[in-house]
């Protein structure tokens, strides 16, 4: 991915709160999908990660665009979190952890960062879902984010999923149809 393939987005409170809710409820989204799992539930199983994972691509769009539009508006650190290096970026407080390739090598290399991916920093990574900066649902960050362009049913695999007695379920969030 490059500069000239990617669309700018001005980052603002708007943008970075609802960009902030779809994050933490991409982590619930992995927890449900896990415990769905363990407890049988296919149809659960497939839809909490199949949204959750078009919110992680949702998410990686929006900080894509944030960084190609103004990449001295977003600073990072490299995290080494379960053997795995992590870049943390801030942008106007907001912070976010993202795979460093998430972002290409272009988008990449236009990041500030403290340290250097050769050498993280050891934190330790506790997995927090619960929204605590925030009280906006979903559907408004959703709605939030659609506002801006970044339609979160356009990052989903397919729009449905196989359930139980391969059933198609809808995986669409009704608010963006």
């Amino acid at each position: 991915m490059t500069r000239d393939t990617v669309e700018p987005l001005e980052p603002d409170d708007d943008l970075l709160e609802s960009l902030y809710v779809v994050n933490k409820v991409a982590k619930r989204l992995a927890d449900e999908a896990t415990a769905a799992y363990d407890r049988g539930d296919v149809t659960d199983s497939n839809v909490s990660s199949a949204r959750k994972d078009a919110l992680y691509r949702t998410k990686t769009e929006v900080l894509n665009r944030i960084v190609a539009a103004d990449p001295a508006a977003v600073t990072g650190e490299y995290h080494a979190v379960h053997g795995d290096v992590w870049l943390l970026v801030t942008v106007d407080g907001w912070e976010f952890h993202q795979p460093p390739y998430a972002f290409g090598s272009d988008l990449t290399d236009r990041i500030e960062t403290t340290n250097s991916i050769d050498e993280p920093r050891d934190v330790p990574y506790v997995r927090d879902a619960s929204v605590e900066r925030s009280d906006r649902s979903l559907e408004e960050a959703l709605l939030g984010l659609a506002a801006h362009g970044v339609d979160a049913n356009d990052h989903l695999a397919r729009p449905t999923i196989s359930g139980e007695r391969d059933r198609l379920v809808d995986v669409r969030w009704p608010c963006l149809r």
